[in-house]
């Protein structure tokens, strides 16, 4: 057809790909104040739809190239509909997962930290225990120092708390409480965190304890 010159494939073929695209036409027409309420051919316009028409479908007009002949025009109407939009409920969906997507970023990070500050912890908590503690309590602090005092590796968080509270003030005497006092009193609560979070680390790993069990 003399309508789908090399020009009007060239433009088809620079539309976006992101829109839908159609290509009508209307050949020997005389009369442009008429051109866009006739009928065209070809394209979504199947020769029952005007330009008007196209219009009120959603269609935009997005090029026109106009032949001129001897008995009057060709027109070419390159026509664009830009992808449906979302509706509200999609809209709200993409929120969702969104939102589940930074709510899971957050918890990761947080996780992270947790575990950036404990290996933190735990690398500064060694350098106290082998230097003020090791000798009494063990290697593995699961010796009772002196046979007097719990293996540090079974106290709780708020027992350690306590009984370095209570060597320091001196209300806790047992056995050789003395040797532990000027420890005591040299230990902030930031050091307690660190050697405490140490001493977990020592403790076996449940892999490796089912493992001993199953030999």
């Amino acid at each position: 057809m003399k309508l789908l010159s090399t020009i009007s494939l060239g433009l088809l073929a620079t539309i976006s790909l992101n829109a839908q695209t159609t290509m009508c036409f209307k050949e020997n027409h005389t009369s442009m104040t008429t051109i866009e309420s006739i009928p065209l051919d070809g394209g979504e316009c199947t020769s029952t739809k005007s330009v008007k028409d196209m219009k009120n479908d959603g269609w935009k007009v997005d090029d026109i190239k106009i032949e001129n002949l001897a008995n009057g025009k060709n027109y070419i109407y390159i026509f664009k509909k830009e992808s449906q939009t979302l509706s509200s409920l999609d809209e709200e969906k993409i929120e969702q997962r969104i939102m589940q997507k930074l709510e899971t970023r957050k918890k990761t990070e947080k996780e992270t930290r947790k575990k950036e500050i404990k290996v933190r912890m735990s690398k500064d908590g060694k350098k106290l225990y082998i230097n003020k503690c090791q000798n009494c309590h063990g290697e593995k602090a699961d010796k009772s120092a002196y046979a007097t005092s719990r293996p540090l590796i079974n106290l709780t968080y708020s027992d350690m708390q306590l009984s370095i509270r209570d060597y320091e003030l001196g209300s806790y005497d047992r056995g050789n409480a003395f040797i532990m006092k000027p420890y005591a009193a040299s230990m902030n609560q930031a050091d307690i965190k660190n050697v405490y979070s140490y001493i977990q680390s020592l403790k076996p790993k449940k892999d490796d304890t089912n493992k001993e069990e199953s030999k």
